[in-house]
């Protein structure tokens, strides 16, 4: 999965060989350089930030104190960032980007299709599960800027759709599970991600069922078992 930085490179790469060709290569170079700086800085508050919103919450965080923590000037970080409010949506986005990374390397270690919806399911359930051990002070925050934590989720929804479309139809076509149209496999994958939503929610809000990331097996199989033969 691409980063910012990478797809701007790519941009940028595309645009001077297209309109200057090679000539232009060194300042091609140094242009990239400082880009691929500038994802190294931002990585570095994101991390800083996420330390210190960890300890203190978002609300008793300050500029000030993620500018001290990553050994930055202030003016530094509202270079990248306007405010705070940015950082921690940077936050909840690499809370999101690591979970998906998770999941593509759970589903290409497994074989069947029905044991890559157990990989994605277990991975999903258990970074749920260690939100929901997570401090007071940082679910107060997800709690308290749910519209950053929705816009992000839903920015990413069509990626969580699309990884379980794959599975099912990677199923279908190797006659683990029941020939199913197009049409309605898109259906499928959209019900099936609103169903690890659903689970999900328990254990986010209120830690009911601590354990449903060890009980993987039973939640797909019974989910797969209208379209397993």
């Amino acid at each position: 999965m691409l980063t910012y930085a990478d797809r701007i490179i790519f941009l940028i790469i595309d645009y001077y060989y297209f309109n200057f060709g090679l000539k232009n290569e060194i300042s091609l170079k140094v242009m990239i350089e400082i880009i691929q700086k500038d994802e190294i800085i931002i990585q570095e508050i994101v991390a800083g930030a996420r330390t210190l919103f960890e300890k203190f919450g978002l609300k008793k965080t300050t500029m000030e104190d993620i500018a001290k923590e990553v050994g930055k000037g202030k003016s530094s970080l509202y270079y990248y960032f306007p405010s705070k409010y940015e950082i921690f949506e940077a936050v909840v986005e690499q809370e999101i980007n690591e979970l998906f990374k998770l999941a593509y390397k759970a589903i290409e270690k497994a074989v069947t299709a029905k044991d890559k919806l157990k990989a994605y399911t277990k991975v999903r359930l258990c970074k749920i599960s260690k939100l929901g051990n997570l401090s007071q002070v940082i679910k107060n925050d997800l709690m308290d800027n749910m519209d950053v934590v929705m816009k992000i989720k839903k920015k990413h929804e069509n990626t969580q759709v699309k990884m379980v479309r794959e599975i099912i139809a990677e199923g279908v076509a190797s006659g683990e599970f029941k020939k199913i149209r197009s049409t309605d496999i898109d259906l499928l994958a959209l019900l099936f991600t609103a169903a690890f939503t659903g689970i999900s929610l328990p254990m986010c809000s209120n830690h009911q069922f601590p354990d449903l990331a060890q009980r993987v097996d039973v939640i797909v199989d019974v989910m797969v078992e209208g379209i397993g033969r």
